[in-house]
Formats: C-alpha cells, structure tokens, sequence
C-alpha cells in the first residue's frame, strides 16, 4: 500500500532524502576514447537521466584520492538509484574502471544526530 504525500505530512512522518556519493576511476584511455566518453556523457545526461534522480554535481577531480571524480546524486526514494545504478554502470564500464559509493541520509535543521 503507497501513501500519498499528504497522508503522510498528516501523519508527521517526514520524508528522507538519501544522497548518493559515487567516486569513479576512469580506464587510461587514448585521446579518442576520451572524446567518445564524453560525448557519451553528454547525450546519456539529455535524454537517460531518470527525473527522478537529481544529479547535484559531477566533480571531475578527487583530491587527496585514488579516484578521478565523483558524482553527487539526491533522490527520495533510494530504491530508483538501486534500480537505475546497475544499467548504468553496463553502459559505462568501458571508460569508468571503478566505482564506489558512500549513502547517506540527508539531516534536517532541527536534528542533531
């Protein structure tokens, strides 16, 4: 049984919202590659990008890490990222070598722990 938004306001339940740090390595790739992957990245963040999963930012750089970036991700219901994240990862594995990702719960102002 789904709830709607307003049931659960009513209820004082309020809702989560997960953020999803994912850290990547890309494969060496010769310079050709690297057009084809970000030609890749582009098109796929047109039109493949589920609404449902805000992507906050894209962090080409991971200082202090073995990584090459991260992506920043929102969403209010995890279970899309679940779903969503193993058919992106097919279509990336050519370029992107490793992925890691750290989730969280988002902290509203009134908590403190």
């Amino acid at each position: 049984m789904f709830l709607s938004m307003s049931t659960i306001s009513s209820l004082g339940v309020t809702q989560m919202t997960y953020g999803f740090i994912v850290f990547y390595r890309f494969h060496l790739m010769t310079p050709e590659e690297a057009g084809k992957a970000k030609e890749f990245w582009e098109e796929f963040g047109k039109g493949s990008w589920p609404a449902h999963l805000k992507l906050i930012g894209d962090y080409k750089h991971a200082w202090g890490s073995e990584w090459s970036g991260f992506l920043l991700i929102e969403t209010d219901d995890p279970q899309s990222f679940f779903e969503f994240w193993p058919i992106f990862r097919d279509k990336t594995r050519w370029y992107i070598e490793n992925t890691r990702t750290i989730i969280a719960i988002r902290r509203n102002a009134k908590d403190w722990m």
